[in-house]
């Protein structure tokens, strides 16, 4: 045997026990390392083969072990060494273990505390997959959906590049898909259940945050059906603004889809809205003093000629022509009426008080012939009118008898 082959041979054997060696520590360590709980673990001073035995555990996937120990080497280790990978380990043990909140947290503060790894991409992709996980069943409460789209739009903005942009927005897009079917469920919920203002908004908001929003057709219809509910149901003091609001979200109902399948129900909607108003406009003015009325009167008169035209009901349109007879005559009686319950202490002040209404009341009558000589209030305006008009000859003749 040469020299060359006896170097050989012993070289090889050397080589072969150092193997053995390797592996005997190797299978030592999983064997201590298996017998090892976190518990134990954590009362070993041995930063190093914390480490070991926790990355291990990291491995095998049991991540609910290595967890505490991360947590603990990233305090024991602070400021002597990095700990950039024992952080990322922990997080991802988090999500994997299905801790999304803690998760969440985590691999945002990880982007944040090293910007310049190659891991806080992925961080910054996680933080917001860990938001997308928390996202519950549209019916509930949607704070972390929102959480999610805002996570994966803050990562597409800061890596515009990246590979992973393509499902961040694919993510995006159910998410707010979600958003969607939830905001449609709480427009429906409140017209159930009788909210019809909170339903009308609602609807209209789906337009205003959904613009690509499916059945664009039915949600317009709905704001059209919500604010006729709500109308109905409104004190006559409100109502007519609220009959405009019918009338207008049809206007921009019809513009938009003038062949709907919802057009009859919705056109009949708005065409007794126009009666409405105007019929509420007469009920408005009740619910003012005498000193006030004849304005709404007023007003309620505009409210019936801006909307006589609008009518197509013929017994409608007969009604609103006689509001109008009403108004005219509403504004004699109550002249008549302020002129009659004139109490001031002072004889002269009050009687120049009774003169004034009485006078206006004779000039409302004049006003209402002109229009309603034959109309159905004619004897009543004119029984007010000779009342008016003795009693102004007997308040002018005594205060001419208190002057002389």
């Amino acid at each position: 045997m040469t020299l060359t082959k006896l170097n050989t041979q012993t070289k090889s054997s050397i080589q072969g026990k150092y193997r053995l060696v390797l592996i005997v520590i190797a299978i030592v360590s999983l064997v201590f390392g298996a017998c090892e709980t976190p518990e134990k673990l954590m009362k070993n001073p041995d930063i190093n083969y914390k480490l070991k035995v926790a990355t291990a555990w990291y491995n095998k996937k049991e991540y609910y072990k290595c967890i505490p120990i991360f947590e603990e080497l990233m305090g024991l280790m602070k400021g002597q060494r990095s700990t950039e990978d024992i952080y990322y380990m922990y997080c991802m043990a988090n999500y994997r273990q299905g801790d999304y909140m803690i998760a969440a947290y985590h691999f945002k503060s990880f982007a944040n505390t090293y910007p310049t790894s190659q891991k806080a991409e992925e961080c910054l992709y996680m933080n917001a997959m860990s938001n997308e996980k928390l996202s519950p069943k549209y019916e509930l409460d949607q704070s972390y959906t929102t959480k999610a789209i805002d996570a994966f739009q803050s990562f597409i903005n800061q890596y515009p590049s990246s590979k992973r942009v393509d499902t961040a927005n694919t993510m995006i897009r159910t998410l707010r898909k979600k958003l969607e079917k939830k905001a449609i469920s709480n427009a429906e919920l409140y017209y159930k259940t009788g909210n019809f203002k909170a339903a009308a908004v609602s609807f209209e908001n789906l337009l205003v945050k959904f613009p690509d929003i499916d059945n664009v057709e039915r949600i317009l219809f709905m704001v059209v059906k919500s604010y006729n509910r709500y109308a109905e149901n409104s004190i006559a003091t409100k109502k007519v603004d609220r009959y405009h609001s019918v009338i207008n979200s049809y206007k921009n109902f019809a513009y938009k889809y003038p062949k709907s399948k919802y057009t009859a129900e919705a056109l009949k909607y708005e065409q007794d809205a126009h009666y409405y108003a105007a019929e509420a406009a007469y009920d408005k003015v009740f619910a003012y003093i005498l000193q006030e009325r004849e304005k709404q009167f007023l007003l309620a008169i505009k409210e019936c000629n801006t909307q006589l035209p609008l009518i197509k009901n013929p017994d409608q349109i007969k009604k609103c022509n006689e509001i109008i007879e009403k108004c005219y005559f509403g504004i004699i009686r109550n002249n008549y009426d302020l002129a009659e319950e004139q109490a001031d202490t002072n004889a002269v002040r009050r009687d120049a008080k009774k003169v004034d209404f009485f006078d206006r009341t004779v000039k409302s009558y004049y006003n209402f012939v002109d229009k309603y000589k034959n109309g159905k209030y004619f004897k009543e305006a004119e029984k007010l009118y000779a009342l008016a008009s003795d009693n102004l000859t007997k308040l002018k003749r005594d205060g001419q008898k208190q002057k002389n």
